[in-house]
């Protein structure tokens, strides 16, 4: 898979950066994504990192970055902020996440 020379403008997502598709899940538009997009796109219906979406979706996390990039610029995904109360959960998921990576 490439990216076509795409590039991001904002800050590169973290690892244990969370990400959703939140209520905006359309099943119209995974219907039209290439099959790593609606991947990605089906997995993040619930709350994950960027590494658990990587992994999940069997994608390089410099690709898996992209594709969220590109969900989050046309509104189809939003960023969550890590509470201070998931972190040992998160934790968790993030080495779940990179066993499955390795």
């Amino acid at each position: 898979m490439t990216a076509r020379g795409r590039t991001s403008s904002r800050s590169p997502l973290l690892m244990h950066t969370l990400v959703s598709t939140g209520n905006r899940y359309d099943p119209v538009l995974a219907a039209s994504m290439t099959p790593a997009s609606r991947s990605l796109y089906e997995q993040a219906r619930r709350m994950c990192s960027v590494a658990e979406l990587s992994a999940a979706c069997n994608l390089p996390l410099g690709l898996t970055r992209l594709l969220i990039n590109d969900l989050l610029k046309i509104g189809q995904l939003v960023v969550h902020d890590a509470r201070p109360s998931q972190d040992l959960a998160l934790l968790e998921r993030l080495r779940a996440g990179l066993l499955r990576l390795t």
